[in-house]
């Protein structure tokens, strides 16, 4: 690192902190202005602020880790997720938008009867994901910005001192507590204002940054007689290394692929996380829906190459990595010029500060909205849950950096949250189409998903040559889909409840699911072509698809298949151009 390096990552610093001042008056005046920014959002600066809250520190080196471990088609662990980001543009956004909700969470409150058992599953919930998902998010990051600093900076790893429930503390340490509380400062000041707008700049410097050291890499080793060549004389390759797809043998590896493409997206579908926190934060229906067609088109389209590259270079110039994910960093200090590593310290720092205040102002209001705000210290003024939000922040980001010192794995933590959270998902899709699913199915899927999900990781541990994975995410969503069903019927009224009826009145959701109360009400559904959808979408899916699989196939010189999936993306993508308008014209025309 040069005087310029350190510049640049300065910059950054004053740049986070001014827009957290710049912001702090406009995020005091309610809890929705902090929270969803007072609902203000256009979609280009939503959509923009999930993309970069999805490049966090730990993301580079995840899949660096991945593509030098098993290939390029182990991406597809989180390629898979957009198709659940495409089917929530077309068929969930928008009712999450009329839904009116603060929260994720909050929908509970809105979708079933006021009661006990609606109270009780809003405050487990809320601390479940506001607190637990958190903080393993949060640790995981910081897992990652650890090795990224120790690679670069080649701090030494002796303890300068021993703390209770910490441990060893070392000079990186040091420099990521600094580092998160900086994040803490300016988010508790801002809110979600100062989140998404500092999120523009971390997204402008990694994608500068990430394509700038992709880009070094694959012309030098092009210079030396080939990329692909070079990559296939390295010590560690092997013909599955460059695979988009795996081999499809009767073995578990193919079985956990298939397993991914038909449930791994299912938690994206219905909304969740800060994606949907920036969805409810959109000015319109249309700017919800578009923000998320511009984050899955971003996502995967254009950012997954870099990193895919970036992991295939490193196994020729560094084949002998112990740590997997630690080969990023490496490439980052051995590869970029003075000026450019500044930009991508710069981008990793700003992609740690970036998660880090997202998941804070996230599971805050997860915090004050669903526990603190109904049920603590109810009719209270708007200033007094800011401040309670700035208080919930700061202790939260106190237990994540307690977690951080205990993990010792990113992909680890990652499956172990999907395990539990994926079949969940089976009830968040359903309660919007099926009027009889009711507290008593959300509660059946959240227990049904905590128990089979923690048996089946006693019952089929992971080992050096097997990964259960798939396997136990597969067996726990079909566990759970089943309780639900049969929790519904068993508990379901045989007629709509009045809270219901309200619900649909409000939202006037379409689909044969409601049509019992449709032609008891009277009420028409806000129109929707469900046929134009559902086409926009599989379109949409081939569109972004192809566009990545050949991208793809031309760095890696498959001219062939680079031809049939850039022709599958021209007709597709021909399709999308001339039938969105439509789409967003029947927004404007039908938003209630």
């Amino acid at each position: 690192m040069t005087g310029i390096d350190w510049a640049i990552v300065a910059l950054f610093v004053l740049a986070a902190a001014g827009i957290g001042m710049a912001f702090a008056r406009k995020a005091s005046r309610s809890a929705e202005d902090f929270f969803v920014a007072g609902r203000s959002l256009p979609w280009f600066i939503a959509g923009t602020s999930m993309v970069a809250s999805g490049f966090s520190s730990d993301t580079p080196l995840f899949v660096a880790g991945l593509v030098r471990e098993q290939g390029i088609y182990a991406n597809w662990f989180w390629w898979v997720g957009v198709l659940g980001v495409l089917v929530s543009v077309f068929f969930f956004a928008r009712l999450w938008h009329r839904s009116g909700a603060l929260t994720e969470i909050e929908l509970l409150a809105i979708r079933y009867a006021p009661g006990r058992a609606t109270d009780v599953l809003r405050m487990l919930k809320a601390a479940f994901d506001g607190v637990f998902v958190n903080c393993i998010i949060i640790a995981s990051v910081t897992l990652a910005m650890s090795k990224i600093i120790v690679a670069i900076l080649g701090l030494p790893d002796a303890p300068l001192l021993t703390l209770p429930l910490l441990g060893n503390i070392t000079t990186t340490g040091i420099i990521l507590a600094g580092l998160a509380a900086i994040a803490v400062i300016y988010t508790t000041l801002s809110g979600l204002y100062g989140v998404v707008y500092t999120d523009l700049i971390q997204f402008a410097l990694a994608m500068l940054g990430s394509i700038a050291l992709a880009a070094i890499a694959y012309a030098d080793l092009s210079a030396q007689g080939g990329f692909v060549s070079a990559l296939r004389a390295a010590p560690g390759f092997s013909p599955e290394t460059v695979r988009f797809f795996p081999p499809f043998e009767r073995n578990l590896e193919t079985l956990s692929f298939v397993i991914f493409l038909l449930i791994g997206w299912w938690n994206y579908a219905p909304g969740t996380g800060y994606f949907l926190q920036r969805t409810l934060a959109a000015r319109s229906e249309r700017d919800a829906m578009l923000a998320l067609y511009w984050f899955g088109f971003c996502h995967l389209a254009i950012r997954s190459w870099p990193w895919i590259i970036v992991g295939l270079a490193s196994l020729i110039y560094f084949p002998d990595i112990a740590d997997a994910e630690s080969a990023y960093p490496k490439m980052i200090d051995s590869l970029l010029p003075a000026g450019l590593k500044g930009v991508m310290i710069a981008s990793l720092l700003a992609a740690f500060m970036s998660t880090l205040d997202t998941h804070l102002n996230w599971g805050s209001s997860y915090i004050v909205n669903d526990i603190y705000r109904p049920f603590v210290r109810p009719g209270r003024t708007e200033k007094h849950y800011v401040l309670a939000a700035r208080i919930s922040m700061l202790v939260l980001a106190a237990t994540a950096l307690l977690v951080a010192a205990q993990l010792s794995s990113i992909l680890g933590a990652y499956q172990y949250i999907l395990v539990i959270l994926i079949p969940v998902s089976s009830v968040l899709i359903a309660r919007w189409y099926w009027w009889r699913i009711n507290i008593w199915s959300e509660f059946a899927a959240v227990a049904s998903a905590a128990i089979v999900g923690n048996l089946t990781m006693l019952l089929l541990p992971d080992s050096a040559a097997e990964n259960w994975f798939a396997v136990r995410m597969l067996i726990t969503t079909i566990s759970t889909a089943i309780a639900v069903l049969i929790v519904t019927l068993a508990t379901s009224r045989r007629e709509p409840s009045a809270h219901v009826v309200d619900f649909y009145r409000k939202l006037r959701i379409h689909g044969r699911g409601w049509q019992r109360i449709r032609q008891s009400t009277g009420v028409t559904p806000v129109a929707s072509n469900l046929r134009q959808s559902a086409a926009m979408c599989v379109a949409s899916v081939a569109l972004i698809y192809s566009t990545l699989l050949g991208i793809g196939a031309l760095l890696l010189d498959e001219w062939p298949r680079a031809g049939m999936w850039v022709t599958i993306g021209a007709v597709t993508g021909f399709y999308v151009y001339r039938k969105m308008p439509e789409v967003v014209a029947n927004i404007r025309k039908d938003t209630v």
